[in-house]
Order: C-alpha cells, then sequence, then structure tokens
C-alpha cells in the first residue's frame, strides 16, 4: 500500500495533481476516452501538466548551473565512471585477444613451425612445394611440417628442438673430439646425438641417396669406393693429386639450404632440413659450474654428420661436371674421391699439364671451394704414383714399405702383445690394424687374406671390441685429475 502511495506522489510531483485526477478518470471508467473533442477542462489540465514538467526541468537545471562547483564534481565524476567502464571493456577486449592469440600459438605449435631463431626464419612463412620436382628427384611427397615430422616419425616439437638455431644454449646437439690426421695435424670430428643421427639417417636414405651423383664422384657412393676411385688412373705417365681445404666447413648452410630446394621443397620445408643437416663452430664455456655453448660461427657442414658426404657429392656435381668435361678435352682421366681430385694422363696429353691446373684453380674457386696450397702432388714417370693410398704405377697396390711395417707389427703384437704399440697415429692400436687390414683385402685380396686372418686371430686374443670412446681435451684433463686424486664421479660430469 505504502508503495502504490509513493508511486501516486512520484506522478503528481512530475506532472500536476489535476492531470493525475483525469489519468485516473479516464483509467477507471469516468471519464471516456477518444469520444469527440476533449473539452476545455482536459485541455488545460494536460497543458498545465506539460508546463509543469518543463518547469520542473528548468529548475533542475537552474540549481545545477547555480553551483557550478557541483556540477563540475558531478561531470567529472560521470567522465570518470564512463572512462573506468571503456578501460574494464578494454582490458577484457584485449584479455580476450590474448588468450584466443595463444590458443591459436598453442595450436600452430602442434602441427607447424614459424619460428627457429635468428637469420633463418625468414622463408618460414613460405610453404610452396613443387611436387612436379619432387616426383622427379624421386624425393618423399611432403608438403607441410606435420608431413615431414610424421615421415620421420616425430613430433612436430621433436623437430623443432632438433632444427632450432640456437645462439647460447646449454644443450648440444653433438659431441665434438679430435682424431689425429695420418699426415700430422688433427681433425676435429662432430658426433650427432641419438635423436639428431636417427634424424639424419632418415634423410639420408630416403632424400639424399635417391639423388645421382656425378659419374666422377667415387666417396660415399653405393658400389664404389676408394679402389673405383683409383682404377682410372692404373699405368698412367703423370698422375695429379689435389686436396681442398677445409672441405666440409667450406658447405654453408644457404648452400644446404639450396639443396633441398631444387628438389622442389618449400622453404619452409627446406630451412628445416638444411638446419638439421648444418651446425655452427661452438664455444665451450664454463660459468658458475654451467657448460654453455656458445655459436661461432655460420652454420657448416659438420664433419661427422651422415649426411654431409651425400649432400657435398650433390652440391659437387657441378665442380665435377666441369673439371670432367676440361679433363676430356686436354687427354685426362679425372675422379673425385670426396675433397681429393685426381688428374690422370699419359702421351701428347702430359704437355697440358700447365694449362689444366690453371682451369682446375678457377673453376675450384668459382664453385666457392678452396685448394689446399701445400696439397697439390704432381708425379711424373719414374715416381711411385699413390691414388687415395693406393698404388697404381702398374695395378692397384699398396704401398710396399708400409706392408713391410705393417707385417711386422703384426709379428710384435702377436709376439709381445698389443702394449705400447701404435699404428698410424691411431688411439685404438687394435681398431686401426683391424682396418689397415682390410683396406689391404680391398686393394689385394690375395696378399690381404692372410694379414685379415692374422689380425682377427690377435682380436680374438685379445678379447677387441670395436668400441672406441673419444674424448675432449677437457675431458682428459678431468680424467688425469682424477687419476691422481683416485677419486671417481658420475658418468653424466664428463659430458
Amino acid at each position: 500500500m505504502a508503495d502504490i502511495r509513493q508511486q501516486l506522489y512520484d506522478r503528481i510531483k512530475a506532472s500536476t495533481k489535476d492531470s493525475v485526477i483525469l489519468e485516473e478518470m479516464k483509467r477507471l471508467g469516468f471519464w471516456k476516452r477518444d469520444v469527440g473533442m476533449p473539452s476545455l477542462s482536459e485541455q488545460i489540465i494536460l497543458k498545465e501538466a506539460d508546463l509543469t514538467k518543463e518547469l520542473n526541468a528548468l529548475l533542475e537545471q537552474q540549481r545545477r548551473y547555480q553551483n557550478k562547483e557541483q556540477a563540475l564534481k558531478e561531470m567529472r565524476k560521470s567522465r570518470l565512471e564512463q572512462s573506468r567502464a571503456k578501460r574494464e571493456e578494454n582490458k577484457k577486449r584485449r584479455k580476450q585477444k590474448r588468450e584466443e592469440k595463444a590458443a591459436r600459438w598453442k595450436a600452430s605449435k602442434e602441427t607447424d613451425i614459424i619460428y627457429l631463431g635468428d637469420n633463418v626464419s625468414q622463408g618460414l612463412n613460405n610453404k610452396e612445394t613443387d611436387p612436379a620436382k619432387l616426383t622427379q628427384h624421386q624425393q618423399p611427397l611432403v608438403t607441410t611440417v606435420e608431413d615431414l615430422a610424421k615421415a620421420m616419425n616425430v613430433s612436430v616439437g621433436t623437430l623443432r628442438y632438433l632444427a632450432y638455431n640456437r645462439i647460447i644454449s646449454k644443450t648440444t646437439h653433438y659431441k665434438r673430439f679430435y682424431i689425429p690426421k695420418k699426415t700430422g695435424g688433427k681433425r676435429l670430428i662432430s658426433t650427432p646425438m641419438p635423436k639428431l643421427k636417427q634424424a639424419q639417417y632418415w634423410l639420408l636414405e630416403n632424400m639424399l641417396n635417391k639423388v645421382a651423383t656425378h659419374d666422377a664422384a667415387h666417396g660415399f657412393v653405393r658400389q664404389r669406393s676408394i679402389v673405383s676411385n683409383a682404377l682410372p688412373h692404373v699405368g698412367a705417365e703423370v698422375v695429379i693429386n689435389i686436396d681442398m681445404k677445409d672441405f666440409f666447413p667450406t658447405i654453408t648452410y644457404p648452400r644446404v639450404k639450396g639443396v633441398f630446394r631444387s628438389f622442389g621443397y618449400s622453404e619452409q620445408i627446406a630451412t628445416i632440413l638444411a638446419l638439421i643437416c648444418t651446425e655452427p663452430d661452438v664455444d665451450q664455456i664454463e660459468l658458475d659450474g654451467q657448460t654453455y655453448y656458445a655459436a661461432g660461427s655460420e652454420r657448416l657442414l659438420p664433419q661427422g654428420a651422415p649426411t654431409s658426404p651425400a649432400l657435398t657429392n650433390i652440391i659437387c656435381r657441378k665442380l665435377d661436371a666441369r673439371l670432367k668435361g676440361i679433363a676430356t678435352k686436354l687427354g685426362f682421366n679425372y675422379t673425385r674421391y670426396a675433397d681429393d681430385l685426381t688428374f690422370s694422363a699419359s702421351g701428347e696429353a702430359v704437355t697440358h699439364v700447365k694449362t689444366l691446373m690453371g682451369f682446375v684453380k678457377k673453376v675450384v674457386k668459382e664453385e666457392k671451394l678452396v685448394i689446399h696450397p701445400d696439397k697439390i702432388r704432381i708425379l711424373r714417370k719414374g715416381a711411385r704414383k699413390e691414388v687415395t693410398g693406393i698404388v697404381v704405377n702398374d695395378k692397384p697396390a699398396v704401398n710396399a714399405k708400409e706392408l713391410d711395417r705393417f707385417r711386422a707389427l703384426l709379428f710384435q703384437i702377436e709376439k709381445d702383445g698389443p702394449q705400447g704399440k701404435h699404428w698410424n697415429n691411431s688411439p685404438n692400436l687394435l681398431a686401426s690394424i683391424k682396418g689397415f687390414a682390410n683396406f689391404v683385402a680391398q686393394v689385394d685380396p690375395v696378399k690381404g687374406k692372410p694379414l685379415v686372418e692374422r689380425v682377427n686371430a690377435i682380436l680374438v686374443t685379445h678379447q677387441f671390441k670395436h668400441t672406441i670412446k673419444h674424448k675432449s681435451k677437457a675431458q682428459q684433463a678431468k680424467q688425469e685429475a682424477e687419476q691422481k686424486q683416485k677419486s671417481k664421479k658420475p658418468w653424466w660430469k664428463f659430458w
């Protein structure tokens, strides 16, 4: 009842008492609606009500203007409330956008790769593949990152981890160690960790090995060997051996990426594959008990990765074709085993050696490779001619003096045991003699067979297992210190 009374007071206050009575009389039926023209009294009542409403509005406005400070305060309050409401609305909208972006990013990370580090991610948005080229080169039809990950039997996340280009990292995909060269000095070997090695072997078997190499290439080519590389030069009057300097490190990431692009793969897929096959020179830094690996160069082909030899053979196809053409025109034979270039000739062609060398240096430079200035050997008539360690004067043979030294070593091992003995600067005597005996058997089966039998007997006697553990300089220093202290540490502290 009180509510009804209050409503009635509010209506009278907003208009007039007479207008409210008129409305109620119409509502209750005491004053008929819409019958003829309204009477004069009704018009006066309605006009009075309208004027009263206008007057009330003007009075309210006048009161506000009379108190300017209050008016400004109310205006500021109103604007502040509007501003807060707008900020809250914008905040909610931004939060929603962030959540939507995070959800899209999470979804894309599971199915796509759009960033792999600085300086290598520019082309990851280019996903245009050429299926006709892939078919022509007998390559797997991989058009998306999901396709590649599925084909390699890994997740997209694993693929991203293996390919990511890190400038500074706490982890490394390679074990690095040095091995002695036969001619002196040391060679850096980078052996990939199991996950990366598995990925590289997949690339080797399913992509790289399906690409035809030039006929002149014999290194790391199926059904070819150092023997097949030497045979074209047997009996030649002059043999020219040329070694290239830093062969694998000379092949950089952009060139490897170009190989996969030439197969027909999109720039995105080619980028991922090239990153898997390359690595930068890395400096190992110890800081506050933590080991960091800092990239010290652009990405290169690592010597020790299973994909590196096949990639060099593919990249060197143009080099081989140009050198083969020049050699044929001048009357020379030409073969290449990895970074060893060999030319040979007899008769009148021997007079063109200087011309040949000029062309070879020019072509090698144009193909962005480097000839080792100290490893150019021109072997003429009367000299012992060797091609990749095989004597080719009359027939493929092993150096007689080296063979005599090897037989003497086997006799000493059979007599006194392997302690204190070595072969070709190798840290593992039994592994090195096994390798050399197999090499002799490959070149000359008649001389090699008895040597292989003697070596096998030695290996059985000394329970040899072909497992070689290589240690870096830092690891060797740690091991020596531990031996002096006669203490042991967990195996993981060595890596």
